[in-house]
């Protein structure tokens, strides 16, 4: 009875604070994103892209019965307005995006002399930093770049979490006093410029998310430099034979907690070390350089969603590190500084991988072009195409089709290809994915040419429409080889060269 007792105790606790937590914040978090929503446009943007959805490609001539293409170019950075820009420190330049500092290049270090209105978030928080006197806290910088991950992600812990622990990095590159407090206070008055409707529970909201992020990057103050420096005194010590140590016992100790570890671990002895090499020198460069390991780093993880690498591997790779590590220096301040760093990095790495691994994706690892059917049947028709040619994990993007070559799966390869260069139709247009596919990849022939000549007769028959009807004894036939002899500048293409290069008669004729 006791134990009983005790147990309905606890899920009655449970299942009140799970209430409460709901009752409580949810108001908030909606309140989030709908004003966060306001203040960065986004609803415009949103509303700019169905509209764009809605009109991928031209409507049908009834005339003349031609396929009309679909305008479903691939994605480009769009490049955000920034007239004020603050700090002279050139490690605060580099946060910024390139796109931004030459939008505000004209306009840098005249802050009142651009008469432009600001309409953002952006630019309304660079306005005001300049105003309030903040103009040389460059640090600020850093945030920004990251408060739209932040804001967006505030639901997610373990998101929240790993953004403010970069967060921490990129500003512990900064000499001088970080008060975060000023962030708030600039945030506070730009959010209350761009919404209309600000009212006490948009201001009790904000400060709520504010505080929670400036504990997360408060509890790490001061720790990343002391920790680099002990981390970078351990590498040091180590001698060939310590390296040697770590380059054995990691994977025996991997193995031995996650022995479904060794189907992914077939490379030769060299690429192995080679590997534990790589692991060695990023635990460190990402204290020293966060914001250049963070875009490798999910440039890795896309490789490693190709790859169909399980995140449940990466624990136990992290615990055998750690294992091994301990091994070798009685120093908790050097462990505990790479025990940290390899995590942030495993948990970056397994964020990317669960991002990616979309279902066309997983159909290209299992090379099946059933399951890849299967998969773009979900997509709308306007971004079908998108589906099978990119995807994308921040700045970072890969290509399903060229994956698909690159890795030999030749099955899902050919259902892409097939699938992009079926012309089909709903009332109001017709869609076709040949210039979708040559905007994504002009150099697909040569790709063909080189990983998967087999794939080169289904991409030049997709080029190739034969009505169903006959008259007079014959039927219509149109050839799409624009792309074939001109490219995206005008110029002569160079896809003859290539397929004349390939010296095959029969694919020429």
């Amino acid at each position: 009875p006791k134990g009983r007792h005790g147990f309905l105790t606890f899920l009655n606790y449970a299942g009140g604070s799970f209430i409460y937590v709901r009752v409580k914040f949810a108001e908030r978090l909606k309140l989030l994103s709908s004003s966060w929503a306001i203040a960065t446009k986004k609803e415009a943007a949103v509303a700019e892209g169905e509209e764009g959805a809605e009109g991928e490609g031209a409507a049908s001539d009834e005339h003349s019965g031609e396929v009309q293409q679909v305008d479903a170019k691939v994605p480009k950075k769009q490049k955000t307005g920034g007239g004020w820009n603050f700090g002279k420190s050139k490690k605060g330049s580099e946060s910024g995006s390139k796109e931004q500092n030459e939008s505000g290049a004209s306009s840098g270090g005249k802050s009142f002399q651009n008469t432009t209105v600001p309409t953002t978030y952006q630019e309304m928080f660079m306005f005001n930093a300049a105003v309030m006197g903040f103009g040389g806290s460059a640090w600020m910088n850093e945030v920004l770049a990251s408060f739209d991950t932040i804001v967006t992600n505030v639901a997610n812990s373990y998101r929240l979490q790993e953004e403010c622990d970069v967060l921490s990095l990129r500003i512990a590159k900064y000499k001088g006093a970080v008060n975060l407090n000023e962030y708030k206070a600039v945030m506070l008055a730009s959010l209350r410029s761009l919404i209309k409707d600000w009212g006490s529970q948009h201001e009790v909201s904000w400060s709520w998310l504010w505080e929670n992020v400036s504990r997360m990057i408060q509890a790490l103050r001061g720790k990343p430099a002391v920790q680099e420096k002990k981390l970078a005194k351990f590498f040091c010590s180590l001698d060939e034979d310590g390296l040697g140590f770590i380059r054995r016992e990691v994977y025996a100790k991997f193995f031995a907690l996650a022995p479904a570890g060794q189907e992914f671990f077939k490379q030769s002895t060299t690429r192995l070390h080679w590997i534990t090499d790589k692991v060695v020198a990023m635990t460190l460069d990402i204290y020293k350089q966060p914001n250049k390991m963070v875009e490798d780093i999910s440039a890795l993880g896309l490789r490693h969603v190709g790859y169909g690498i399980p995140t449940e591997l990466f624990g136990p790779f992290v615990t055998a590190w750690v294992q091994v590590i301990r091994m070798l220096t009685e120093d908790d301040g050097a462990e505990e500084a790479f025990r940290w760093s390899l995590s942030l990095i495993s948990r970056i790495l397994t964020r990317v991988i669960n991002e990616g691994s979309t279902i066309v994706m997983k159909a290209i690892n299992a090379n099946s072009g059933k399951m890849l059917k299967k998969a773009v049947g979900c997509s709308a028709r306007g971004k079908r195409a998108l589906w099978m040619l990119n995807v994308q994990v921040g700045t970072h993007s890969i290509s399903p089709l060229m994956w698909a070559i690159e890795t030999g799966s030749l099955d899902a390869a050919k259902a892409i290809i097939v699938d992009l260069l079926t012309i089909r139709a709903d009332r109001d247009r017709y869609y076709y994915g040949m210039d979708t596919i040559f905007e994504r990849h002009p150099d697909i022939i040569k790709r063909l040419c080189l990983d998967a000549p087999a794939l080169l007769p289904t991409l030049l028959d997709g080029l190739i429409w034969r009505s169903r009807t006959t008259e007079s004894g014959q039927r219509r036939v149109n050839y799409y080889i624009q792309h074939l002899l001109i490219d995206g500048h005008g110029e002569f293409a160079k896809n003859t060269e290539w397929i004349t290069n390939y010296n095959n008669p029969k694919l020429v004729c």
